[in-house]
């Protein structure tokens, strides 16, 4: 009885430090999510002002990013995408020196498109891409 108890205690320990382990990054995630959402709704022209989403940029991505180029991103994305549909959350990767937050969309022009985005520690972009995913082609038969 003693065994059994002392097995079901030990593995509620477990469970609960499982639990507390998780929380840092879940906190982590949900500002990552926060600005890839943010930046995502901007970029695919729903209403999100450019500087609402260039306060989720890191410096060296402003310096890139303008409110004059960034009309520019807006305009290749509609016209190589189209319009967004959907757009889902699928992955998170932390690092030590970043994150990696991958969704997949669905939009007008291209059935599938992984959006990835690169997170520094501070939680700030440092890179992201919109990258249309084509079925494999079948080989040519002999």
């Amino acid at each position: 009885m003693k065994k059994i108890l002392t097995a079901m205690a030990l593995a509620g320990a477990m469970s609960f430090s499982a639990i507390c382990s998780a929380a840092g990054e879940g906190s982590i995630l949900t500002k990552d999510q926060r600005a890839a959402e943010a930046f995502t709704a901007a970029v695919t022209g729903t209403e999100v002002t450019f500087a609402s989403a260039a306060s989720n940029l890191a410096p060296e991505l402003k310096d890139k990013i303008t409110e004059a180029n960034f009309k520019d991103i807006q305009s290749k994305i509609k016209a190589q995408l189209g319009d967004a549909k959907e757009i889902n959350f699928r992955a998170f990767e932390h690092f030590n020196d970043g994150d990696r937050v991958v969704y997949v969309g669905s939009f007008s022009k291209e059935k599938v498109v992984a959006i990835t985005y690169l997170f520094n520690p501070q939680n700030k972009i440092i890179n992201f891409a919109f990258a249309p995913v084509k079925p494999p082609q079948e080989a040519p038969k002999k």
